[in-house]
């Protein structure tokens, strides 16, 4: 009985070291090669620079998905993954230089 107490203990410690990680990681940051004026951001999106660096490129790269800002104006990307949404997208907000506070635009792309 002792023995099966202490397994669970450990299990549960486990899970919490495991949490805490998860969600204390510090974000990617990385400089677009498509643009080095733009700084990607990753927050618990991607497992490397390279893959964050590839993922923001990309997105870059497609263009502007909306009318309101032009792609020469985006300072930031920044893409979050949901903590614990298995099969949900993940979201992108794209920061324009003069409003770094304030996404001029969010939305939800397919994580990687």
């Amino acid at each position: 009985m002792r023995a099966q107490v202490a397994v669970l203990g450990v299990a549960v410690v486990m899970i919490i070291v495991i949490g805490g990680f998860v969600v204390t990681r510090p974000s990617l940051r990385t400089t677009s090669t498509v643009d080095p004026d733009v700084t990607i951001r990753c927050e618990a999106s991607a497992p490397s620079a390279e893959a964050c660096l590839a993922w923001g490129d990309d997105l870059f790269a497609a263009g502007a998905p909306s009318t309101t800002f032009e792609m020469q104006d985006v300072a930031q990307l920044v893409i979050r993954r949901p903590l614990f949404g298995l099969g949900t997208p993940c979201e992108v907000d794209y920061i324009l230089g003069r409003y770094p506070d304030d996404p001029a635009w969010s939305e939800a792309t397919p994580c990687r």
